[in-house]
């Protein structure tokens, strides 16, 4: 077998760390210094680890890098927004069914309101699919697309909303834009390793497989397939935030994870797949479900709370105006001053009635 000299491997070291560097500069927001790096390319010239041609690729690598990895303006994002969901669209037709769609749109912008975005310009807009696999595509600029097949999942609005919730926080968080950027820089690596490869003072066929085996490993990493495990977990935990401001239950997302690893639709499978082990999702949720529950707990104390001192502070009044509390409850105190209070509305239907009743009313649209 033939052996690669040291001289290769550290020309291969030098080339691949500089390129996962400048990578690594770019998703911790920071920029290269050019002074650190004109150094540094000196000593690797100095030790003859790469030639003058390489060292000028390398600094037009870090300028390349510096540029795409602007931020993203709205315009942009809401421009790459619309493409993304044309091509959705091109493979999936929309769902005629426009009572459904009111009512999924309905549901998605008052959970967008608890959002990481909440104010996006264009706002959020959510398009059903007519399609029985289960897929949904979170794009960047407010665009939610969701199939029939995924929305049969969910037994009640909860899990309508977690569901929901879910994509929504993929577009809040802008995974879809560090998706795009992450191509984009593997794009540039993939180009420059190319250019230096070439460039590079050997005929070492092995050097060069080598240098491209390890620059492809370094595009697989930065590149993200759909979206990260760590995107996905994020996600779930902004849906729970989401979810609890909105006044909907959190353990609906539990109850979303668990349909989805206890179906047997091989359509709802494929798109569980695409997410983290359902185990390991729902060990996180439960974590957050607990603190949630805690959070809910304190905040119904902390109303009985205040309810119980304005019932003191009424007392008060009505003992000032010689109807002392030893004589009778406030209640009665207030009926015998004034009368019984009018019943003009009636009695008003709890949430969780009306939102189970317009839910159900929809599932057969799903």
């Amino acid at each position: 077998m033939h052996v690669v000299s040291l001289r290769s491997r550290s020309l291969v070291a030098v080339l691949v760390g500089l390129v996962l560097a400048l990578a690594t500069l770019l998703f911790s927001s920071c920029t290269v210094s050019p002074e650190a790096l004109q150094l540094f390319l000196n000593q690797a010239l100095l030790q003859g680890m790469i030639t003058p041609e390489q060292a000028r690729l390398i600094r037009e690598a870090a300028r390349s890098f510096q540029t795409e990895s602007r931020p993203f303006t709205y315009e942009e994002e809401y421009a790459i927004g619309r493409v993304v969901a044309a091509a959705v669209l091109s493979q999936y037709p929309v769902y005629n069914q426009p009572e459904l769609t009111a009512y999924v749109n309905k549901i998605g912008q008052g959970l967008s309101f608890f959002s990481a975005r909440p104010l996006l310009p264009q706002g959020y807009h959510i398009l059903i699919l007519d399609s029985d696999e289960a897929h949904a595509f979170a794009a960047p600029g407010g665009f939610v697309l969701v199939t029939r097949g995924l929305l049969s999942l969910a037994t009640s609005e909860d899990m309508l909303a977690a569901l929901l919730a879910h994509e929504i926080s993929h577009t809040a968080l802008g995974h879809g834009l560090v998706s795009l950027a992450s191509y984009r820089m593997g794009d540039l690596a993939m180009y420059y390793a190319a250019l230096s490869t070439q460039a590079a003072n050997t005929e070492n066929k092995e050097t060069a497989a080598l240098f491209s085996a390890a620059v492809h490993d370094f595009v697989s990493l930065i590149s993200v397939q759909g979206y990260s495990q760590a995107m996905e977990f994020e996600a779930d935990a902004e849906a729970m935030h989401i979810l609890y401001e909105a006044g909907y239950r959190t353990s609906a997302l539990q109850e979303l994870v668990s349909a989805l690893a206890d179906t047997q639709n091989e359509h709802i499978q494929q798109y569980s797949m695409q997410h983290p082990l359902s185990a390991d999702r729902l060990a996180r949720i439960a974590v957050l479900e607990q603190q949630y529950e805690q959070a809910a707990e304190l905040k119904a104390r902390r109303a009985a709370a205040r309810k119980t001192a304005g019932m003191f502070r009424l007392e008060s009044q009505f003992t000032d105006i010689g109807y002392p509390a030893s004589e009778g409850s406030v209640l009665e105190a207030s009926i015998n001053a004034f009368g019984p209070r009018p019943q003009v509305f009636g009695t008003v239907a709890p949430l969780e009635l009306i939102r189970r009743e317009r839910f159900e009313a929809m599932t057969r649209l799903f």
